[in-house]
């Protein structure tokens, strides 16, 4: 069963695409992704001239991934060679840009349409640390430069956003107003991996663009809010690893997801294995297209003040007599769990004032909330 989507008037096999990143800065790299059944692929981001590459550029500590890679270390002619090279079967070609004017970006655009790029993802900004103020902050001009590029081009033009525009109606608006078809969201956010205490030296030498696991609950929030603020189709990203991920953003209102991290850590085939893995979940719960499940969960999202106070406290489905675990205990800080002298744990209803955190952190899961 196919399970195609329609991103601004080009046709995807599926809703999977790969994010601009490494994995798609050469002729192989884009043709893995390809070969691996993406639908779409996002070249790595070029400029007008070759950047040069720093070495170490990944720092990773748990499920922290740090990336300190601006652009793409080829230049403009090179990438004629590299899109040149490619198999595209019944894969799309977006090309990742950056200009520091409006008509660099135009002439950058008009380059990589006639170089015969499908679309265009403009990055606004980037979290890695730089003195080029352009780089890490939004541009004023952000609103010129988009209307410079869709004047210039006859492809679709894709704004990718950081954290704090995806979060900005106003400035969502001005970017609709230039003529972006779509959004992407979210760009890495900026981080550091932390602090050497003992040679008091940072862990990486600037600030990097923070990604992986741990930043997807911002995106999907992102997802949802830009659903809220704009009718474009949104392309999500960020901390993407499997295919309940895919589903995730996809019900809170995604046309397509981006993978990048999950490539960085898994490799090429984690891009076939989530598309297979999502098509059997689709199949297995009887859907027949993507827009069955688009959106979906967005109705049970609400405003703060729409909901209903309830009053609930925790109790226990079954006896627990853990000698070793305080969580629920170390987690209530109105003293309403304690220990019996014989280990059991008992839980106070008059103390408790319903918060729920000991019954997110039981590991057992034998705590659970009770009208009062």
């Amino acid at each position: 069963m196919a399970y195609g989507v329609n991103l601004t008037g080009m046709t995807l096999k599926n809703a999977i695409i790969t994010a601009a990143g490494p994995w798609a800065g050469s002729a192989e790299g884009i043709q893995r992704c390809i070969d691996a059944g993406a639908a779409a692929v996002i070249t790595e981001t070029i400029c007008l001239e070759e950047r040069q590459r720093i070495s170490p550029r990944l720092f990773m500590k748990d499920q922290q991934l740090f990336n300190t890679m601006l652009y793409s270390n080829l230049h403009l002619e090179e990438w004629e060679r590299v899109l040149d090279q490619i198999d595209r079967k019944d894969a799309k070609i977006i090309c990742s840009i950056w200009g520091t004017s409006a008509s660099e970006m135009a002439y950058l655009g008009k380059k990589l349409e006639n170089m015969g790029a499908d679309a265009l993802e403009i990055s606004l900004s980037a979290p890695i640390g730089s003195r080029n103020k352009l780089v890490g902050y939004h541009s004023p001009d952000a609103e010129a430069f988009i209307r410079a590029l869709v004047d210039t081009v006859n492809i679709p033009v894709m704004a990718k956003l950081s954290y704090d525009s995806a979060s900005s109606p106003d400035f969502l608006k001005n970017l609709e107003n230039a003529g972006v078809s779509a959004f992407s969201a979210i760009d890495a956010l900026k981080g550091l991996l932390g602090v050497d205490l003992e040679n008091r030296r940072v862990l990486m030498p600037t600030y990097g663009g923070y990604t992986g696991t741990n930043i997807r609950p911002v995106s999907l929030a992102m997802t949802a809010m830009l659903r809220q603020y704009s009718q474009l189709p949104i392309v999500s990203s960020g901390g993407v690893l499997c295919y309940e991920h895919v589903l995730e953003f996809l019900m809170l209102g995604a046309t397509a997801v981006q993978l990048a991290s999950a490539i960085q850590l898994q490799g090429y085939d984690v891009i076939s294995s989530i598309i297979s893995a999502m098509e059997t979940w689709m199949e297995s719960h009887g859907y027949n297209s993507v827009d069955d499940i688009r959106g979906v969960a967005l109705a049970s999202l609400r405003p703060f003040e729409d909901i209903v106070p309830r009053s609930l406290v925790a109790s226990l489905i079954e006896p627990c007599a853990c000698t070793d675990c305080h969580i629920c205990e170390q987690s209530c800080i109105k003293g309403a769990i304690t220990r019996n002298d014989d280990c059991t744990i008992a839980i106070n209803s008059l103390r408790c004032d319903g918060c729920g955190l000991c019954v997110e952190r039981c590991p057992k899961k034998i705590i659970k909330l009770r009208w009062r």
